[in-house]
């Protein structure tokens, strides 16, 4: 239960509930605790309900977290007596009068009360639903609609593509169909939908006020600076006598003619027929021309020799240089622009289409979301009337993580929900409405998803700006803003938040984004260990493979390092398991694996071999924090047999199959057996051959492929993964714990696609495959489980001791994401324009100008990105890094490099025999021996006799009965001569078997076409006789005169019976059952290869199972007439079992 701690200093200061505060909380501060302090002071105000607050946090977790702690805390204050409730109202700050000690006590009903069940604390996507489905007619949404996943996404563009252009073909649309076929060979398939998704993502273009329409040449150039109607004609005027610096030209020409050379002469000559040129012929030549005065780099080439003969060349030089460049930036933008037009074209088309087909499917994406709910509140003609509605409900309002609040969240916050509350009555009454945000800068992290710490501090500036005014018009200095820190940390020990300190001043606050430097960090005086390993793979040629990097090589196409590194950390981590690493927070103690992370920056495949090695070791480890759901070897083996059942005919997924550990071949088997002639299928040689341990996987995957022809997918998979593959069992055991959650959620996946489709499985592996369901850990509920996670997903969590595994990596070796452009229009927010991949010669000025502030942020985002991972750490923080391959020295902007000077460079290694070598800060506390558990004897009284002394037996209950177990090991089949066409003979009987199963389903007049049709698909091995031959069969059985009824209408298939026969419960499944009037029919089918020849034969296990069958149904119809008789179906032979042969096998006959 959660804990209230006395609050300090600024903590205090900012649970005020009368003031606007913006709090700015470094990593570790306990800003949860002030916020939920917070929260608890609103609620003992008088007039404040639970349902006038509303908490906006970053993530789910942290809004569980959030609420579980302020419930847990208003239910402790029923049960506490006065004097304990003192105390921690006091700890909060709170007056602690009796009529606030009986408003405490109230407020845990009051929240079970209020409309939604609770307090109001979720993620502001959450918000942003709630709003929607509250005003729905008011955002347009239809009923029905539902949040898009990623494989809805991949689907509908693949559809909206395929209409795009279906449409541009039918409507001979031939600018659509060539600028699609440019972008095409321009970019792969993947870059073209990504172009076309940011283009559906930039819907402010084309359907908000001032949107972009057709034409769009003239808004390109605009955007880039160029004339409306410039399209290129007007850039060889650049290059005439009045617009270029010829003047210039003719003294760099007359100094190469005076210089006496060939090389002077030749570019005397170039420089002349270039000035003798007309304007158009410059430009063409304007390639030739610049050589004369540039490097293959683009750098002006040295004049040494020729300042000899004119002393100021340099300067002629550099003139010419510039109209050189201008020109080709003028040449550029004309060219951009006139590649953006047909690129943009295509995107708008694609976006408008996407726009539409997601409202007809009824789809919402995430930022559909924050887009409708910020226009709602801000845009449409309905946005008063909505804020006036929650203007009358929301009094408080909260904001978590504010630093990762993106422009259309703050447009929510600050335009919708609390623009009012610095105005009119919301200031003006005696209690005014308050805004509570909390961030820190330096933990801005979540660039790509659109946030920027801009945005945090041009929030901050707004509110600042119209409280002073307020502050100042009413005279009251306690209405401004309220800006505290908290720089106290209750999570990290000094040692680490000094070397923070000393890494933060080393590579610089600007390069953090930080205008000035952050005050120091002051943390708990108690042991720390900051420690940097030796990084992997420095100056080692040794050639020799990793013993575990596995006989197959299936890691090769990771770096060696990469390899070491992730078999090292697994090393240390089970060395600190073994022999202890102290820890002294708390109670004093040695480390568990739930105390370990291990951070990585990029997801990645080291995060999935780091968890691999871990588990080899016997260290339990979660997994990785996050994960596509096709990626995991559990479900790639799951879906290989759900692939074998749609198309046994493909070679390499068989294969896939057999050395999985669903089967367990080894290659070697896999070489052994399945090794054939050219142009043999896998499937048809294995069910050819001779081999037992082949013949018994035939079987096995007979059995799957019986069980696919009725079962769907996600029974299917339930039935592999507990039923007598025990998929599930075999898969945990090769790939341990984690493999668990991969498989719940193919689990899960099925049954979600069962829901919105008519469940088949070649549809659904078409599904699974069509997108990547990303499957998410909530890592902060491991329970002693190492955790292995990426920095970003660590926001919000701590453990003792934290590994930078990566450190050594190069930030610029990251993926570059697609450029843009900014619309500045007037009156009008920012836009930002998408772009297509652009070749190095195709930036422009401006794209050149974009790219390099891109890499600034991206840069800065890349250290914050550290301060993160290093505040993870409570105890140990731990440095280790892979030297990149074919690197003489680590890239100087990554961490390693940047922290190693800080351990002093001058140090000698410490000795370390997983490491060869480390530098420490810090000391780790000491050696902590734990007492082995004792049970105390507490002096309690024996038990009494009676507790101990066994139950008698109750009353004997009835005995089960299964009829199809009744000796079923004393009916073997009778040997078959061993030969190719075992397994064919085999296979015709199942046939038969399925074709007396699904025909007496069909009209009479029907069933030789619909069962000719069947075995065309089903029965690909036999030709078309011996598909007459198994019709002609089947049909003898369905047709015969005794037993026609039992086939025909009114009959039942697969029929589950119980019945209590004589104290006995006889339960089991009937093939075929016919209810007359008068009797009742009953057959049970039979695969043995080779049926009796007469009922003599028939083994006496089936005697008395169709005895226990028939003395059931007598006991549920004892007013008819009961017949039996078995149908072998490899012959077909129907047998009838007489009555008196039924009474001697009936089941008390044997007791």
């Amino acid at each position: 239960m959660s804990k209230v701690y006395p609050l300090k200093g600024n903590q205090a200061r900012a649970v005020a509930p009368h003031r606007t505060v913006w709090l700015s909380a470094s990593a570790g501060t306990g800003k949860t605790q002030v916020l939920s302090a917070r929260v608890l002071r609103l609620l003992l105000q008088d007039g404040v309900e639970p349902e006038n607050i509303l908490c906006l946090t970053f993530t789910k977790a942290g809004a569980a977290e959030m609420a579980t702690r302020v419930n847990d805390v208003l239910a402790r204050w029923v049960r506490l007596d006065d004097l304990a409730l003192f105390q921690e109202l006091e700890a909060i700050g709170a007056d602690a009068r009796p009529e606030t000690l009986a408003r405490a006590r109230s407020r845990f009903a009051a929240v079970l009360d209020c409309p939604g069940g609770g307090l109001r604390i979720e993620t502001i996507h959450a918000f942003s639903q709630w709003l929607l489905s509250a005003f729905p007619v008011e955002s347009g949404l239809l009923p029905g609609t539902r949040a898009m996943e990623d494989r809805d996404r991949e689907l509908l563009v693949r559809e909206v593509l395929a209409q795009m252009l279906v449409e541009a073909e039918e409507a001979g649309d031939e600018g659509l169909l060539d600028a699609l076929a440019h972008l095409a060979l321009r970019m792969d398939q993947g870059s073209v939908i990504g172009f076309l998704l940011r283009c559906a993502k930039a819907i402010d273009l084309w359907q908000e006020p001032g949107a972009w329409r057709p034409p769009l040449r003239p808004r390109i150039n605009q955007m880039l600076g160029l004339a409306a109607d410039e399209d290129g004609s007007g850039v060889a005027a650049l290059c005439a006598d009045d617009a270029f610096d010829v003047a210039s030209v003719r003294c760099c020409m007359a100094a190469n003619a005076a210089w006496g050379t060939p090389t002077g002469a030749t570019a005397a000559n170039i420089m002349g027929d270039w000035l003798a040129a007309d304007p158009q012929a410059r430009l063409a030549g304007i390639d030739d021309f610049a050589k004369l005065f540039l490097t293959t780099k683009g750098e002006a080439k040295s004049a040494r020799n020729l300042d000899k003969h004119e002393p100021a060349y340099a300067d002629y030089q550099a003139r010419v240089i510039a109209g050189i460049t201008a020109l080709r930036d003028r040449l550029a933008l004309v060219n951009l622009a006139a590649l953006l037009d047909p690129a943009l074209t295509v995107g708008r088309r694609f976006a408008l289409a996407w726009e539409a087909a997601k409202a007809r499917e009824g789809f919402i994406d995430f930022d559909d979301q924050i887009r409708t709910a910020a226009a709602l509140l801000t845009e449409r003609t309905t946005a008063d009337w909505i804020r006036y509605k929650l203007d009358r409900r929301f009094d408080h309002v909260l904001v978590d993580e504010a630093q990762d609040t993106n422009e259309a969240q703050w447009r929510i916050v600050l335009d919708g929900l609390v623009q009012d509350f610095f105005s009119g009555q919301g200031q003006s009454q005696r209690d005014p409405r308050t805004l509570f945000v909390v961030g820190d800068y330096k933990q801005a992290i979540f660039r790509f998803q659109g946030t920027s710490p801009e945005n945090f501090a041009k929030a901050r500036e707004r509110v600042r700006r119209e409280l002073a005014g307020l502050a100042e018009a009413m005279d009251e200095p306690e209405r401004a803003l309220l800006s505290l820190g908290l720089g106290q940390s209750y999570r990290t020990a000094m040692p680490i938040l000094a070397f923070v300190d000393r890494a933060i001043a080393a590579i610089g606050p600007d390069r953090f984004g930080l205008p000035e430097a952050p005050e120091p960090h002051v943390g708990d005086v108690r042991p720390g260990l900051v420690r940097l390993w030796r990084p992997v793979g420095e100056g080692d040629g040794d050639e020799e493979e990793l013993p575990e990097a596995g006989e197959e090589g299936g890691e090769n196409w990771l770096s060696r390092p990469d390899r070491d590194l992730a078999d090292r950390l697994a090393r240390q981590v089970r060395q600190w398991l073994d022999t202890g690493f102290p820890l002294h927070k708390g109670t004093p103690r040695n480390a568990r694996a739930g105390d370990v992370m291990i951070l990585v920056r990029k997801r990645k495949d080291l995060a999935g071999l780091i968890v691999a090695r871990l588990h080899a070791r016997g260290v339990p480890v979660a997994g990785v924090d996050r994960l596509r759901l096709g990626a995991p070897l559990a479900v790639k083996d799951l879906m290989a047999a759900l692939r074998f059942c749609a198309q046994p005919l493909d070679d390499l997924n068989l294969a896939n199959l057999l050395v999985s550990p669903l089967i367990a071949w080894s290659q070697e088997d896999l070489l052994e057996r399945g090794y054939r002639k050219d142009g043999v299928r896998l499937w048809t040689h294995l069910a050819h051959s001779r081999d037992p341990a082949t013949v018994q996987t035939v079987e096995q995957l007979l059995d799957l492929l019986r069980r696919a022809d009725f079962e769907p997918p996600a029974q299917l998979l339930h039935w592999l993964l507990v039923g007598p593959w025990r998929a599930r069992f075999k898969l945990v055991a090769r790939l341990g714990r984690e493999a668990n959650d991969p498989i719940d959620e193919l689990l899960n996946a099925a049954m979600a696609y069962a829901t919105g489709q008519v469940p088949s499985l070649v549809g659904f592996v078409q599904w699974f495959d069509s997108g990547d369901g990303e499957l998410k850990r909530e890592a902060g509920q491991a329970a002693d489980l190492v955790r292995v996670m990426t920095v970003h997903g660590s926001k919000g969590l701590q453990a003792p001791i934290v590994i930078l595994a990566d450190a050594a990596d190069d930030p610029d070796a990251a993926l570059a994401r697609g450029s843009e452009l900014v619309e500045h229009g007037p009156g009008q927010r920012p836009r930002s324009v998408p772009l297509p991949a652009l070749r190095k010669e195709e930036k422009a000025p401006p794209i050149r100008a974009a790219e390099e502030q891109a890499a600034r942020e991206e840069r800065a985002e890349h250290w914050r990105l550290l301060y993160v991972a290093l505040t993870r750490a409570e105890e140990a923080l731990f440095i280790a890094g892979a030297w990149p391959p074919s690197r003489k020295e680590l890239p100087a902007d990554s961490w390693y490099a940047q922290l190693a000077p800080l351990f002093g460079e001058d140090e000698a290694w410490e000795p370390d025999a997983i490491w060869d070598g480390a530098r420490s800060i810090g000391i780790p506390g000491p050696p902590v021996v734990e007492a082995p558990r004792t049970v105390e004897n507490l002096g309690l009284p024996l038990l009494p006799p009676w507790l101990t002394t066994p139950i008698g037996p109750e009353p004997r209950p009835p005995r089960p009965l299964a009829p199809s177990a009744l000796g079923e090991d004393e009916a073997p089949d009778p040997p078959t001569r061993p030969g190719p066409g075992a397994l064919l003979a085999a296979r015709r009987g199942t046939l038969i078997h399925k074709l007396i199963e699904r025909l007496p389903a069909v009209a009479p007049g029907e069933r030789a076409e619909a069962a000719l049709a069947w075995l065309a698909r089903q029965g690909a091995e036999f030709d078309a006789d011996a598909h007459a031959d198994m019709l002609r069969a089947a049909l003898a059985v369905l047709d015969h005169p005794d037993w026609q009824a039992v086939f025909g209408p009114g009959s039942l298939a697969e029929v589950p019976l119980a019945a209590v026969v004589e104290g006995r419960v006889v339960s089991g499944t009937i093939d075929r059952l016919l209810i007359a009037p008068d009797r009742v029919l009953i057959v049970d089918f039979k695969t043995a290869r080779r049926p009796p020849a007469s009922l003599a034969d028939v083994p006496a296990a089936y005697l008395r199972q169709m005895a226990a069958y028939a003395a059931a149904l007598a006991t549920i119809h004892p007013d008819r007439v009961v017949e039996a008789a078995l149908l072998y179906t490899h012959a077909p032979q129907l047998i009838a079992i007489p009555a008196e042969v039924l009474a001697r096998h009936h089941p008390m006959a044997a007791t």
